[in-house]
């Protein structure tokens, strides 16, 4: 059976220590496995206080993140590559000191300003070559990396999880896969429960929501889909909801969530987690 973790852009635009030592007690107790540590760049967040109090909860983390501001896998000029490339090892070696089982997110492109015009076939091969130069990095890590496609709005560079399913195949490595996010699937993938099921095996985590982000259960998802999908990856697989909280302006200007999305987000991910463990039977209706 999936295992189902809260991603912490419910509560934070990147995750502290500070904000982790009220946030992990609250989620102790619940229906949620795990909890997702976001932060892009690691500001204020230490391993040494992420395993304590991953220990003293008895809740196992993962990271998610992306590369900072100006950093880009695709990018013309070497420099930025190999800042990029660092920041992917610093990612890697901040996994291991927290004990994360996962690393996963839209780590491939600049992030910080939307899409404005294509990315071009070079750009992809330059994403694969720097991919290509980690992959000693990526074997070593010996933990999950899955990579994230983004909808059109927020990137050109990888929209589907057939074009991160070719850069999966470029670096052929088991622990590389797809993060395969609901949202972003259900705006670009042609045909979503087939192309889910087709990427299945490539998938190595999944983020979960409402079509908007909002509650699960309550949106034009097939949801009974959803579920048998859910039971078919093996038993241990680490699925996460991931949502965003519109008060905080940082969040919501990033993300471009400017309502409720019909429950408040800390809602939305410990309803959400009851509500699919009862969907997969691990919790009576």
């Amino acid at each position: 059976m999936v295992l189902i973790g809260a991603h912490t852009f419910a509560w934070s635009p990147g995750i502290t220590d500070a904000e982790l030592s009220w946030l992990m007690p609250r989620l102790a107790g619940t229906s949620v496995d795990y909890v997702e540590l976001a932060s892009y760049d690691l500001a204020n967040l230490t391993p040494t206080t992420v395993q304590s109090l991953s220990i003293a909860e008895g809740l196992p983390v993962t990271i998610c993140s992306g590369l900072p501001k100006g950093l880009d896998l695709s990018s013309a000029e070497v420099s930025v590559r190999r800042m990029a490339q660092d920041h992917v090892r610093r990612l890697i070696d901040f996994s291991h000191a927290c004990g994360a089982l996962k690393l996963s997110g839209p780590i491939h492109g600049d992030l910080s300003v939307p899409a404005s015009k294509p990315s071009s076939e070079d750009d992809r091969r330059r994403l694969i070559d720097s991919y290509l130069d980690l992959r000693t990095d990526l074997q070593q890590a010996a933990i999950p990396f899955s990579i994230e496609p983004l909808n059109r709005y927020q990137s050109s560079l990888l929209n589907t999880l057939e074009q991160v399913a070719e850069v999966c195949t470029a670096i052929d490595l088991p622990n590389v896969g797809i993060l395969a996010d609901l949202f972003h699937a259900n705006v670009e993938q042609g045909n979503l429960y087939q192309d889910l099921a087709t990427q299945q095996q490539r998938t190595t985590h999944v983020h979960l929501c409402g079509a908007n982000r909002g509650p699960i259960g309550q949106c034009h998802l097939d949801w009974t889909r959803l579920a048998t999908w859910l039971r078919a990856f093996p038993a241990g697989m680490m699925v996460s909801i991931e949502t965003f909280d519109p008060s905080n302006a940082v969040i919501a200007q990033r993300t471009r969530t400017w309502r409720i999305l019909g429950l408040d987000s800390e809602s939305i991910v410990l309803d959400g987690a009851r509500r699919l463990k009862q969907m997969l039977g691990v919790l009576p209706p």
